[in-house]
């Protein structure tokens, strides 16, 4: 077999990763492309930037639908710093009959000659190269030739007319110049913006800290108990679910933090700020909380993550089609350890981890039940968001 291998972070893939693989497939006759996803390489720290598994799923959705083309993740596994010969040494065992093709951008070519041990990379594998938008065409050539003399093995140039899109450009732009997103896989968008991926707005466990201090000071002892096991519960789902961990902690701290103040006050600060009050809010303020939270967020706690002030403003009522934070919040005030008098404990808190949507509508089962002997209480967006998990939970059958 012709066994192609492509290396890159993948961070996040776009069109020109797979239009280079396709190009590089049918011009040396491949048989197959690996796209092989890195784990930390020696000169960037990409574990900091982005989870690997958030990269793994997003390549995963982006080749899905592409015939010849599959996944490598070995070195997304391996412990340390991963280096290039150890892969290409381990695949030449695993192939000792095949040929292998190392598929690489010109700006890796060009630095190829410092990397940890190239003569054994060249020795296992020829070489492709994609040159870039704006690329020296003349200067690529020059260092093919060169390291032919210096290395085992081939280099050959890709026949690929090269664009502007980078993944650098689309991690630093993609919520202020949409057009970027046209060099994405529309399944790579979606998956960005539902994760909350390059977001502008970051958070660390020192931030989670900070406001920590700041409710207990501002809620009473049993609330602030409650907040903290809301916050350790939306870390936990978000590890599982591959979103943001602080950014799905600060959400979870802050989401009571209109508990502490009076009904009146509610209503006062929904008035002034322009924020709609149904007649069931009007007749029962403490269901305002979430509103006034979502405010708070901005006004009192610096948190301008918009998807943060949406998952407080719903995390008691839910709404239709909510986005992955919405869920992990409304979940994690349903679950967390301080819970006892909920019904299903046990089992809601087992679903959690296994189908997160069929915890949502589980909850919201219980949470219609409940209500229908209340039904003073009923709030119109949880019936709502209610009928909307009952079809939604139909399809996904």
């Amino acid at each position: 077999m012709r066994i192609g291998i492509y290396g890159g972070t993948f961070n996040p893939i776009h069109k020109t990763h797979i239009e280079i693989a396709k190009i590089a497939k049918e011009q040396f006759q491949l048989d197959i492309v690996y796209f092989l996803i890195a784990g930390t390489p020696p000169h960037k720290n990409t574990a900091e930037s982005l989870p690997d598994s958030c990269r793994l799923e997003m390549l995963s959705l982006a080749i899905k639908n592409h015939p010849g083309f599959a996944i490598d993740d070995r070195e997304i596994y391996r412990a340390g710093k991963s280096y290039s010969y150890l892969t290409f040494t381990e695949l030449k065992v695993e192939h000792p009959d095949d040929d292998l093709f190392f598929i690489m951008g010109s700006d890796s070519l060009l630095n190829f000659k410092n990397w940890v041990k190239p003569e054994i990379i060249s020795r296992c594998a020829t070489i492709l190269v994609a040159p870039r938008l704006g690329d020296d065409l003349t200067s690529i050539e020059a260092a093919i030739e060169e390291y032919k003399s210096i290395f085992a093995g081939n280099f050959y140039l890709i026949n690929y007319i090269a664009n502007g899109v980078a993944s650098s450009i689309i991690r630093n732009s993609f919520y202020t110049d949409e057009s970027v997103r046209q060099g994405l896989c529309s399944t790579t968008t979606e998956y960005i913006i539902t994760h909350n991926l390059y977001s502008p707005n970051s958070y660390t466990y020192q931030d989670v800290l900070i406001l920590s201090d700041k409710m207990k000071q501002a809620l009473k002892p049993g609330r602030y108990i409650h907040t903290i096991g809301v916050a350790n519960t939306a870390y936990a789902l978000a590890i599982k679910w591959n979103y943001s961990c602080f950014t799905a902690m600060v959400a979870g701290m802050l989401h009571d933090c209109a508990k502490c103040i009076s009904d009146e006050k509610r209503i006062q600060e929904c008035e002034q700020n322009n924020i709609p009050i149904t007649e069931i809010e009007y007749k029962y303020p403490h269901l305002l909380h979430g509103k006034v939270g979502a405010l708070y967020c901005k006004e009192k706690y610096n948190v301008f993550d918009q998807q943060i002030a949406h998952a407080i403003t719903v995390h008691t009522t839910g709404c239709p089609n909510m986005n992955l934070l919405d869920k992990i919040i409304y979940v994690a005030d349903y679950i967390e350890p301080g819970r006892d008098k909920q019904p299903r404990l046990d089992i809601l808190r087992s679903m959690a981890y296994s189908d997160l949507d069929r915890c949502v509508y589980m909850i919201l089962e219980d949470s219609v039940a409940y209500l229908n002997e209340n039904p003073d209480m009923v709030d119109p967006t949880t019936i709502d968001t209610y009928n909307y998990y009952v079809n939604y939970m139909k399809e996904k059958r």
